[in-house]
């Protein structure tokens, strides 16, 4: 497996932290940037690229990990944070893709959702803000709709 540091080249996004990327090899690194499949967990942007990186040199000294418990084996534990990871860059792609396709309408969802399904305003994907009792509203008058985590591009 090779370990590779990477960085998204986005002009808004090249101030975050540069990211892991576990390979088989150099060529399925290659593979995978080529078909997609690697986005960049602040901004979702496919243009990334391999970052500056000093090769790996195995020590012979022992290392002990710096977490210990009695009860989490080390392998659940980095399984679950990877799934933790892996659902905000999931969180992030959706975020982008929602703004890319709809048109925010802020506090006015809840007006604007009902407007739409009367048929007095134009048909299109929205989003925004609203509380449970508009929610709850939106629901008893079987119109659609979907809450989603909004994570912050900065974390």
């Amino acid at each position: 497996m090779i370990k590779y540091s990477l960085k998204c080249a986005e002009e808004n996004c090249n101030k975050n932290e540069p990211f892991d990327g576990w390979f088989q090899n150099s060529a399925s690194y290659e593979k995978q940037i080529d078909a997609g499949y690697i986005s960049c967990p602040y901004c979702g942007s496919l243009n990334i690229k391999k970052n500056l990186m000093s090769p790996a040199v195995k020590s012979t000294k022992e290392k002990i990990p710096k977490t210990v418990s009695k009860n989490v084996k080390h392998n659940k534990l980095n399984q679950n944070t990877n799934k933790q990871i892996d659902m905000m860059v999931i969180l992030r792609n959706l975020k982008k893709e929602i703004q890319k396709n709809a048109e925010f309408v802020g506090k006015n969802f809840t007006k604007e959702a009902k407007a739409i399904n009367e048929g007095k305003s134009k048909e299109r994907a929205i989003y925004g803000q609203a509380d449970a009792k508009d929610l709850k509203e939106l629901k008893s008058k079987n119109i659609d709709f979907i809450t989603i985590p909004w994570v912050q591009d900065d974390n």
